[in-house]
């Protein structure tokens, strides 16, 4: 018998207003709206969205079965984290689609172009790239005297 792998790993959202979400993660990130599912009464169950090889799931907060926004809950533990080959460009279409910024981008002691910014929604995103591949010898001799202990 072999064992059961996971084939992909997709976050799921929820949020107050499904289609301002739509639209913000469409200026923000170029998502591209892929399938939507709606109950009866007109609820959005949950629209999966592409954001480029990945997908997302955002559905309308629905307190009777736990699904709740940030906001209800009063922030989000979580951090999304978006690779692109231009964090700078990326951060500033986040920015201009209404994001908050959280953390200017810029070179990093682990080897990445870093920066993180909260949606309108109040999901955390950081952004960035790969630049390096550094061994934890390399991140350890790197790292800022205030994050080493």
């Amino acid at each position: 018998m072999s064992a059961s792998r996971p084939k992909a790993l997709c976050p799921h959202l929820f949020v107050r207003d499904v289609q301002a979400a739509i639209g913000f993660y469409g200026k923000a990130f170029g998502a591209v709206e892929l399938f939507r599912n709606v109950l009866p009464n007109g609820v959005i169950l949950f629209v999966e969205l592409a954001v480029g090889d990945a997908r997302l799931l955002i559905s309308e907060e629905t307190p009777r079965l736990n699904a709740l926004a940030p906001s209800t809950i009063g922030g989000t533990p979580m951090l999304l984290t978006l690779e692109t080959d231009d964090p700078d460009d990326l951060v500033r279409r986040a920015l201009f689609a209404g994001a908050e910024l959280e953390a200017a981008v810029e070179e990093m002691f682990f080897g990445e172009r870093y920066g993180r910014v909260a949606d309108p929604f109040g999901h955390r995103w950081a952004i960035c790239t790969k630049r390096e591949q550094y061994t934890p010898d390399d991140i350890a001799r790197e790292t800022p005297p205030e994050l080493r202990s």
